[in-house]
């Protein structure tokens, strides 16, 4: 009778153990997540100045109502690693066989990196989280290419994948929060160049003194510059006079409008745009015989 019943209170004992375990497993009901888009720019190896590009990163906490608790603290930060390419502690965006140099920063300045022990948000986030809720919250950092870089490979793209690691605020473990690290991707295109592929044509205005309206002409005019790449068109005056009559100039995409100076983007094959002439209405000019004819030179630049 002994052995019997010694039998009966160890399987009650192991049985509540049980309990106690799977007590404890389901109170982890929070999990937190980092994403981000990255960044991709355009980067003239001539230019002089750091090439800045804003982007940020997300981190999305949701508590579900597996736990026991009401309510979870959470807290977290989240460093960047050195990518895929790096030599050393230095992020490299690779094509080939040729790299660009890189990093990425805290602040607009690029003067303080986002790796090793500095971390975002720099001052740890931290909230309460009720049952059966999700809190997203979104922090900007910044793509730091220095000048002068020569790129050796053909115009491309060059390319990375940076890991970024959360974690629990100070270290350690995550106690009842899970958490999902992530990555985003770089791509820089280099050596970005600019070009007008297709000169503007001439713009004639055909003018009768006095008339009731404007006379308007356009002239098209082609640019084709590197993907992602920034860049602005203007004329050397959107003003003028010529026989006499008054005119002004704009920049458009259509045959119509517009203002000089005229802001794009480059896509990496041609883009169409327009020069636009108008005449005012209601000019006398200075023609004093049946026809006269006269001629301007204007100057487009683009800038990039």
């Amino acid at each position: 009778m002994s052995g019997k019943l010694f039998m009966s209170k160890y399987l009650l004992w192991l049985g509540i153990l049980f309990s106690i375990l799977f007590a404890n497993v389901v109170q982890a009901a929070v999990f937190c997540s980092v994403t981000s888009p990255g960044f991709s720019t355009a980067y003239v190896t001539a230019n002089t100045t750091t090439n800045v590009t804003a982007t940020s990163f997300s981190v999305t906490c949701t508590k579900d109502a597996a736990g026991r608790r009401a309510t979870s603290t959470v807290s977290y930060q989240v460093t960047a690693g050195n990518g895929l390419n790096a030599t050393g502690t230095q992020n490299r965006a690779n094509k080939l066989t040729s790299f660009i140099n890189y990093s990425v920063s805290t602040v607009p300045t690029c003067a303080t990196a986002w790796k090793g022990t500095t971390v975002l948000p720099t001052v740890a986030a931290s909230f309460v989280m009720a049952m059966n809720t999700t809190v997203t919250n979104t922090y900007t950092f910044y793509g730091c290419i220095l000048p002068l870089q020569v790129a050796t490979a053909p115009v491309g793209n060059y390319t990375d994948t940076v890991t970024m690691t959360i974690a629990r605020a100070g270290g350690g473990g995550g106690g009842r929060v899970t958490y999902t690290s992530g990555s985003f991707p770089v791509t820089i295109v280099a050596p970005a160049t600019c070009t007008l592929t297709t000169p503007p044509t001439n713009l004639a205005f055909s003018y009768t003194a006095f008339r009731p309206t404007a006379a308007l002409t356009s002239a098209t005019y082609g640019v084709t510059c590197s993907t992602l790449l920034p860049y602005t068109m203007s004329l050397d005056t959107t003003i003028g006079v010529v026989t006499g009559l008054n005119y002004t100039l704009a920049l458009n995409t259509v045959a119509a409008g517009g203002a000089s100076p005229l802001a794009s983007v480059g896509t990496g094959v041609a883009q169409s745009f327009f020069v636009n002439g108008s005449m005012a209405a209601g000019q006398a000019g200075t023609c004093t015989t049946a026809i006269c004819t006269g001629a301007q030179v204007r100057t487009l630049t683009i800038t990039y």
